[in-house]
């Protein structure tokens, strides 16, 4: 048997990815999807929630912010021990969160508890984003990372739009509690997969040794089909720093809140158009349903835009293709409420909103996993996501009391679209690690 003297973390960036890297990403992908599925489950079920309980919208606006609360929390406090227990614990903590916290909102039978239930799921969904997302980066070669990031990205929309397919086909017939049973028994299907063919990557594991991760690092290079090594590196000196206090210290402190701020103003305009879509349609007079369904095209402007970003991104680079993805999806936002009442019209300037502002956000997901090395990547992952989704609870308010004090819609649409094109500017400034680094 050779031995290898090569470091296997800069081997495996600069070499093929391996069918095991390959199926690692698509469980990703799968668990990214059960992600979306568990936060957009509700929205599809308050209608009906609403009917039978007899509660108002205010209620009803509490029971979905608080997911993204818990999600906030989750990625903020929850993620950043999966650089200290490992990515492959967290992830099954999380996992098992997210089943729980399903199977409880099923069961909840007062207002109060609904949304303690989806603050639940939320904490186990925003520490699962984040971390999946650091695997992603840590599963794969140079070449194809930022590839594999935003097909990561991917799932959460795909999740939105299997929750509507569901509600169409359970609600009617079984409730609006077969919903969450489904996310629940798909999210069950996940833990055999995950314990099969999700291993811990090998870039956390030489970040921060343990006793047993010479045989564990051998372990994952043999499923690669990659020789062995004797010995470990040494790790690195950041890594006896606690990760969350990593983020501020030696430099990283600029770097760190000025990602977290380009991520947090995208993310103000791409939830504003993900919950104030369905309204502006439906003040031109669509019938709800109908609004709904020309929202829905957003989701499938971002599946379609996603992959193709980052398929672009290995020829042109990442960074300038998200700036203008970002420019473009501000643009689109403040046109959109200019469009007339046709149906085709809005259905494509739904896709176009979608198109760039979540392929932008996949790519920006790529540049946060480039910013932070693998021994704080879970926590730099998880600061910025959890401030951002701060930015998602804030979003849809800010547009309501814009709204309230009188401005039209498109003036609304012109101001919530201006965070994209600052963080666009933002980006201009900001250094893009390269992406065959550890």
């Amino acid at each position: 048997m050779s031995i290898s003297v090569v470091d296997p973390r800069v081997a495996q960036l600069a070499q093929p990815m391996s069918a095991h890297q390959k199926i690692a990403i698509l469980v990703i992908v799968m668990l990214c999807v059960v992600d979306g599925l568990d936060v957009m489950a509700i929205t599809f079920a308050a209608p009906a929630i609403r009917s039978l309980w007899g509660i108002d919208q205010a209620q009803i606006g509490l029971v979905l912010s608080s997911a993204l609360l818990g999600m906030a929390a989750g990625s903020l406090f929850l993620a950043p021990l999966a650089d200290i227990i490992g990515r492959r614990r967290l992830i099954f903590l999380s996992l098992a969160m997210m089943i729980a916290g399903t199977l409880w909102t099923a069961s909840s039978r007062s207002v109060i508890e609904l949304m303690w239930s989806r603050v639940f799921t939320g904490v186990g969904v925003g520490a699962m984003v984040a971390v999946i997302s650091s695997m992603t980066a840590e599963y794969a070669n140079a070449r194809s990372r930022d590839f594999c990031q935003t097909m990561f990205g991917i799932g959460f929309p795909i999740g939105g739009l299997l929750g509507g397919v569901l509600a169409g086909a359970l609600l009617p017939t079984y409730g609006w509690t077969a919903i969450f049973y489904a996310a629940s028994a798909l999210g069950l299907v996940l833990v055999p997969v995950v314990w099969l063919y999700l291993p811990e990557p090998i870039a956390p594991m030489m970040a921060r040794p343990k006793r047993d991760t010479l045989a564990r690092v051998n372990a994952y290079l043999h499923r690669c089909g990659r020789p062995p090594i004797d010995s470990l590196p040494p790790p690195p000196a950041t890594a006896r720093v606690a990760p969350l206090k990593a983020l501020f210290a030696n430099g990283m402190a600029g770097v760190t809140l000025l990602i977290t701020a380009i991520y947090f103003m995208h993310v103000v305009t791409l939830f504003f158009v993900q919950s104030w879509a369905p309204s502006l349609v439906a003040s031109l007079g669509f019938p709800p349903g109908q609004a709904a369904r020309i929202a829905m095209f957003v989701n499938v402007g971002g599946i379609i835009g996603g992959p193709l970003l980052g398929a672009s991104s290995m020829r042109l680079g990442l960074k300038p293709l998200v700036i203008i993805a970002m420019c473009c999806g501000a643009l689109v936002t403040a046109l959109f409420s200019l469009l007339p009442p046709s149906f085709v019209l809005l259905a494509l300037g739904s896709a176009a909103m979608g198109f760039f502002l979540q392929s932008a956000m996949m790519g920006l997901y790529a540049v946060v996993a480039r910013t932070f090395p693998s021994d704080m990547r879970a926590s730099g992952t998880g600061f910025v996501i959890g401030v951002g989704r701060i930015g998602s609870a804030i979003s849809p308010i800010m547009a309501g009391v814009l709204m309230t004090a009188g401005l039209s819609r498109s003036d609304v649409a012109f101001v919530m679209a201006a965070p994209a094109l600052l963080a666009a500017l933002l980006l201009l400034k900001f250094r893009v690690r390269a992406p065959d680094t550890p």
